[in-house]
């Protein structure tokens, strides 16, 4: 878009001169000292339009000037001499030339039938402009009362009007008076939902700089006028006042562009004080923000009169979404009044219109990307279109009834849509430029149900207990996917954390109330908001809401739109399951189950996962997906979305807290869902390995066969910075960001799926390795360079899958031709059709030619010799025994029969065999037209003479579709002709006389054919959408081209990450009852680290875990210590991610790597609270460790740094110490475990289970950490890591790298080596019993009691006794 400010008009906002919003200085012109020469005065005394002389001190002259526009204290002036400048007349000495102001009067041309509707909104002159729009620049009319006061008019009431106008052009001709009007002050700004990201709705909260429907709606707060003015008939200027008990608002002048704050809105009291339908006030519980009382005598207190139709017709829609932003289509344009037009002003840079109603706009075309600009700044948009044509409208006022009301007086409005940030489609109207190809870059909406679980009697259980469970429903409406879940989670919301940061939604739905989310989940996701890096809003539904009835002038299209039926009638309860479940029955959005069977409430033929989760009581799972039915229903893009019939199931990190049934049906489903899949296609039943009967671990094998994927929760995600860095929360600097070389969006969209759930089991690891590696190297990568070739020319089919079923209308089995108008949009009178159906065709366009494309991989792979089964099956075609489709022939067919070129100019015509009626209606044409040449050849041949005459004479005219009297027969006068030939008309005269006859027969053809023409008329306007149609109709065919070409993708992303010098394939374990769990890394390193550090500079190390020593023991704990800054940290990460990279089948960075397959990762790093949530830095820390005490198994992989530091040295000791002997002796997992207490250290360094390691490091004049030096001032980090136990953390030395003052070090390092005094024994006092001074203290009670000095020994256990 331009940076230009948008043009404004005084209906359409639009002018082609840029006019700038200000507050409008109406003040009166003292009487002047002398009549004959002008005044001269120091006070902005001036008007727009006011002709002034303004002095130049420095050429001591006057200067001629006009004033044509205001920004609050300052004017625009244009001097005669063609210069130009912004001006504080306040600070200038000038004076008023006498007043040379014409009245400039507008009209309406009426040159196109089309602009009624317009005309009959509007009381002002409209011209057409050189640039297509119906504006013309001209100089603003002054004193146009009717201008001011009918913002929108109908019919009728412009007669009347039109009267007044020439009742006031009378009083203009009378001498005009000036009156003095004291300027207001400057009104404060107009907030907006926010800067950047924005949430809309924040848990009942209402932040300063957030909108809320109770106070988006609200009058502004602005300064008291100093003055009060009074109106006089003279130049119709007037300053209205209006107040509530507590305050004023600024009054509204007429005649010119009034500032926010400042309008006739501001100063409706049922805005001041707003209530919902039900009249419940914003303090009510039950109090609906959706809904908007309108008075009707409020307005005309303040107007002064009723409202016309047309005003009613916006308010009556406002009063239903009174939280929406209406973009109000009147003609070519999109409208924004009253508090609208504010949002308007301040999110979209647009201009008020002068007069008193809050007045903004834009054209049509600008729509897609206005309406993103407000979606992306916190904002619900609804599109308001005309769905009725003037003529239509005339139409309707012919056969209206005086029994059933007034008449009709303007054209029907209907809501078309309504775009928030989690239901934006991206249809055609959008330009398609703000469609983001990231896979996580437009985040869904995700509707949450939760509930909280109390335990009335605490038991000691190893089993984390949960406190609440959670029904989700996902929706991706860009690509119309549906994700539900239903799971159990523990007090750190482990899990909601970790499905909110794999989805990255855009939009959350809770339930309100009392009953609704619960403080702990707002803070989360208040908390989730802060670190996302796109918009994110919040949504509260509450337990009974309130549903917009639909403006529809059909009854029949009204039901159908409507909701609220059955039992259900009066209220809509979107979180009730029943509700729902009958709802999804009454839309039937999915096939009918029987044809025969009279049984309407089947669900044989829903989704799978939607079906299972309705008989397997999936209660909370249905109660979210009822929430987001409702939310898509009010956006209108429910049939859209769930037509696609793409339901998947969403499965947590563990579910073991879950109830049973509904975790046995989510895992079911979740199985079912990946075989459905190329790869789980392939893929090998889990086969258990053999193991001795009656072994140790049997059980925990047996549960471990059931596992397929590795488990990463939301801690972990971030911990490891997976998805996003951990500085800014950006992509850049993450894993994602190494490892994502994809070509195609949907094949980005499957690989960060695969980084998220890696998998599991061997076989399945080694079956997508197998594939990566014979991509990297041979006569395969050399394919691979050509197929990436052809993937990046792909496009995202499946985004551009859910656009061409949007533009098919193919809306589920149960729409029929009768019904394909049901949804507003298909009524929606649009002007920019030639652009949107260029938008159409491009889409289609697109899809074609990346099918196109994408059927070249099998061609590329021919030939080629490949021994990855998986490969085989996603490059090979069908018939080949691979499974990509056989689509050549179809996508033939499809460019045979569309002609783009033609089709984006709207002249397709669809051929023959797209549509059964189009064609019967071509053949019967044929046929007729065929029928009347045999009744001309028979008639000539047997009944009119002379034959010869009547065969070479006979004529048939009007034969074009569009003609009236249809083939009427022209004869010469001279040829007889039989009695039921009636004469037409006739041309000519005597011998050259010509008649027109019609017959019977040919009129009974006639009238079929009349018949056959407007079928065919009919279908052919439909042309488009019956190519979508029978394209969509093979959407199974196409899905299965871009899986395949996801798959392909996503493996040769990681083949480019194997080609990396220093990468390598790991070698994947199987890990057996009696084995123990394995790591072998050699030369292992960070990929994020090594990136940006270079190959040369990063320090890789190795890491043994679980492999037998020389005393037949496997240890699988390694007790790190070492210096900070040392690389302890590094290592501990870089393990994790090899495991990943190893487990979704990529090589890694090591020189070698050996591991099993780990189940879980958990990682305890770094410090950090979580303030929302009422959690201390410890409390964070020691939760995240009970998550890992209670969840580790012997497959899992735990990291700890610094456990316990988050309070005194003694009890964080013993906290680490405890947490260590539980994963040794219990958890018996894999664990890495970096701490600075040494005595815990000491514990263990005996221990054949635990290995004991730290990070070397030169300290002083270059002796090892080892060695004692005198000076050791400077430490130098070698971020190796070696065997043994680290002496000293050196502290102080990197507190000296870190800045802080020699003199605080000098202090520092004589207090710690007095506490390392104290702490080795050597003093009477004890400090603490450690493993080094235990035998020392053994000894002093021994010697005291053999010498019997019992003061001593009293001593001794006094102190023991503090300790305990």
């Amino acid at each position: 878009m331009s940076s230009k400010p948008l043009k404004q008009g005084t209906l359409f906002s639009f002018f082609n001169k840029h006019q700038p919003p200000a507050a409008p200085a109406v003040p009166a012109v003292p009487k002047p000292k002398d009549a004959s020469e002008p005044a001269t005065t120091k006070d902005p005394l001036v008007k727009i339009g006011d002709r002034i002389e303004v002095y130049w001190k420095d050429d001591q002259e006057y200067y001629a000037a006009k004033v044509t526009q205001q920004r609050q204290a300052s004017f625009f002036l244009e001097y005669d001499d063609g210069q130009t400048e912004w001006l504080d007349l306040a600070q200038e000495q000038f004076r008023i030339l006498p007043s040379s102001r014409s009245k400039h009067r507008r009209s309406i041309r009426d040159d196109d039938d089309e602009e009624e509707e317009e005309e009959a909104e509007f009381d002002g002159t409209l011209e057409e402009s050189d640039d297509g729009s119906v504006y013309e620049d001209k100089e603003e009319p002054q004193d146009d009362v009717s201008e001011e006061d009918k913002w929108l008019v109908s019919d009728e009431e412009e007669e009347e009007e039109e009267e007044e106008e020439e009742e006031e052009e009378e009083e203009e001709k009378r001498p005009e008076k000036k009156l003095k009007v004291t300027k207001h002050k400057a009104t404060p700004e107009l907030k907006t939902p926010s800067a950047s990201k924005t949430t809309a709705f924040q848990f009942g909260h209402t932040p300063k700089s957030v909108i809320t429907p109770s106070s988006q709606f609200s009058p502004l707060v602005v300064p008291t006028p100093v003055a009060a003015t009074t109106n006089t008939t003279a130049n119709k200027v007037a300053a209205t006042f209006a107040a509530n008990e507590n305050n004023k608002v600024t009054p509204f002048v007429k005649d010119a562009v009034n500032p926010a704050g400042s309008h006739v809105h501001n100063h409706l009291p049922f805005l001041q004080n707003p209530r919902d339908l039900q009249r419940r006030s914003p303090d009510d519980p039950q109090y609906d923000p959706r809904t908007l009382l309108v008075v009707e005598r409020d307005w005309v207190k303040i107007m002064g009169k009723e409202m016309t139709d047309a005003v009613k017709q916006w308010w009556d829609l406002k009063s239903q979404y009174f939280d929406t932003v209406l973009l109000f289509k009147t003609g070519k344009f999109y409208e924004m009044f009253h508090m609208d037009a504010d949002v308007g002003v301040q999110v979209l840079g647009l201009l008020y219109m002068k007069g008193i109603v809050a007045h903004a706009g834009f054209p049509e075309i600008s729509y897609g990307a206005m309406a993103d600009k407000l979606v992306r700044a916190g904002y619900k948009v609804a599109r308001v279109e005309q769905t009725e044509t003037p003529e239509q409208l005339k139409t309707r006022k012919s056969q209206h009834k005086k029994t059933n009301g007034p008449s009709p007086k303007v054209v029907n409005r209907e809501v078309c849509s309504v775009m928030t940030l989690g239901t934006r489609t991206f249809c055609y109207l959008d330009d398609g430029k703000d469609v983001l190809d990231e896979g996580g870059a437009v985040g869904p909406l995700l509707a949450i149900r939760e509930i909280l679980i109390d335990h009335d009697v605490e038991e000691e259980t190893d089993v984390v207990r949960p406190v609440c469970e959670y029904g989700i429903t996902a929706i991706d409406a860009i690509r119309g996917v549906v994700t539900i879940g239903q799971f159990a989670d523990d007090v750190l919301r482990s899990r909601m954390n970790t499905l909110l940061a794999a989805l990255a939604p855009s939009e959350v739905l809770l339930q309100a109330g009392v009953d609704g989310a619960s403080p702990v989940l707002e803070s989360l996701i208040k908390t989730h908001q802060s670190m996302c890096p796109h918009p994110f809003r919040v949504e509260k539904i509450r337990v009974e809401e309130s549903f917009p009835k639909s403006t529809a002038l059909s009854p029949e299209v009204r039901q159908a739109m409507d909701r609220g039926t059955g039992r259900f009638v009066g209220a809509v309860h979107p979180w009730d399951v029943e509700e729902t479940v009958q709802e999804l029955h009454r839309r039937r959005y999915f096939p009918q189950a029987s044809k025969l069977s009279t049984d309407r409430f089947s669900a044989s033929r829903w989704p799978p996962v939607l079906r299972s989760a309705v008989e397997g009581k999936a209660d909370l799972a249905m109660s979210s997906f009822g929430a987001a039915l409702f939310y898509l229903q009010r956006s209108l893009i429910d049939t859209e979305i769930l037509t696609m019939g793409i339901v998947k199931a969403y499965v947590p990190p563990s579910l073991a807290n879950t109830d049973a049934e509904v975790r046995e049906t989510m895992q079911v489903l979740a199985a079912q869902e990946s075989r459905t899949s190329i790869e789980g296609a392939i893929a090998n039943p889990a086969s258990v390995p053999a193991h001795k009967e009656g072994s140790e671990g049997t059980n925990s094998f047996l549960a471990e066969s059931q596992i397929d994927h590795m488990q990463l929760d939301g801690t972990t995600l971030h911990n490891l910075e997976i998805l996003t860095n951990a500085v800014d929360y950006k992509v850049a600097g993450s894993v994602w960001s190494k490892i994502n070389y994809t070509k195609t969006p949907h094949g980005a969209r499957l690989l960060r799926a695969w980084l998220l759930r890696p998998l599991f089991r061997k076989a399945d690891i080694d079956r997508r390795a197998d594939a990566v590696q014979e991509l990297v190297s041979g006569a395969a990568a050399v394919a691979l360079t050509e197929a990436s070739a052809v993937l990046a020319k792909c496009g995202d089919i499946e985004r551009l899958l859910s656009r061409i079923h949007s533009m098919s209308g193919s809306t589920g089995s149960e729409q029929d031709d009768d019904s394909e108008g049901i949804h507003p949009s298909n009524r929606a009178v649009l002007y920019e059709v030639g652009t949107y159906t260029k938008r159409k065709v491009g889409d289609f366009s697109k899809i074609l030619n990346g099918l196109q494309q994408a059927a070249q991989v099998p061609e590329i792979f021919q030939g080629i010799n490949l021994q990855s089964n998986l490969l085989q099956k996603i490059v090979r075609s069908v018939d080949q025994g691979g499974c990509f489709p056989n689509m050549s022939d179809q996508l033939d067919w499809f460019i045979s029969n569309f002609d783009c070129d033609k089709a984006a100019k709207g002249l397709f015509e669809p051929n023959r065999g797209i549509d059964a009626a189009y064609d019967e209606a071509c053949e019967t044409i044929d046929r007729i037209q065929a029928d009347l040449l045999e009744f001309k050849k028979v008639m000539c041949d047997t009944v009119l003479k002379p034959r010869s005459l009547a065969t070479s004479s006979w004529k048939y005219v009007n034969v074009n579709p569009e003609s009236k009297d249809k083939y009427l027969i022209e004869l010469p006068a001279s040829i007889a002709v039989p009695d039921d030939f009636i004469m037409k008309g006739k041309r000519g005269s005597g011998s050259k006389q010509v008649n027109k006859y019609q017959t019977a027969a040919v009129q009974e053809l006639v009238d079929e054919l009349e018949h056959a023409y407007e079928v065919q008329k009919e279908r052919k306007s439909k042309g488009l959408q019956l190519i979508f149609a029978k394209f969509d109709a093979s959407r199974n065919v196409w899905a299965a081209a871009a899986q395949a070409t996801a798959l392909l993708d996503a493996l040769g992303s990681l083949a480019r990450v194997a080609s990396k010098a220093g990468y390598i394939r790991p070698t994947i374990l199987e890990c057996f009852p009696d084995d123990s769990p394995k790591i072998n890394i050699v030369q292992g390193r960070h990929l994020c680290v090594e990136n940006n550090m270079g190959s040369t500079g990063f320090i890789p190390n190795d890491l043994r875990l679980g492999l037998e020593t020389a005393d037949d023991v496997s240890p699988r704990v390694l007790l790190l210590s070492g210096p900070n800054m040392g690389g302890k940290s590094t290592l501990l990460r870089q393990t994790c991610l090899i495991t990943i990279l190893a487990q979704i089948g990529s090589f890694v960075p090591a020189e070698k790597c050996e591991i099993t397959p780990v189940d879980r990762i958990f990682t305890r790093l770094g410090a950090s609270d979580r303030l929302l949530l009422g959690q201390s830095t410890f409390f964070v820390e020691l939760a995240e460790t009970a998550a890992a005490l209670r969840g580790a198994t012997r497959r899992s992989l735990v990291i700890m740094d610094e456990l316990g530091r988050g309070t005194s040295t003694f009890d964080g000791t013993a906290i680490a110490s405890s947490a260590v002997k539980h994963f040794v002796e219990r958890s018996k997992c894999l664990l890495l475990f970096a701490t600075h207490y040494h005595s815990l250290l000491e514990d263990w360094k005996n221990k054949s289970s635990v290995i004991l390691g730290h990070m070397e490091c030169i300290v002083g004049n270059g002796s090892s950490e080892n060695e004692q030096s005198g000076n050791d001032n400077s430490i130098t980090f070698l971020y190796t890591l070696g065997s043994g136990v680290c002496p000293k953390s050196f502290g102080i030395n990197v507190a000296r790298l870190a800045g802080i003052p020699e003199d605080v070090l000098v202090k520092a390092k004589c207090i710690s080596l007095d506490f390392e005094k104290e702490l080795q024994g050597n003093d009477d006092t004890v400090r603490v019993v450690t493993a080094k001074n235990a035998p020392a203290l053994q000894s002093k009670v021994k010697d005291a009691i053999e010498r019997k000095d019992w003061e001593s020994l009293y001593t001794i256990w006094k102190q023991l006794q503090h300790l305990s």
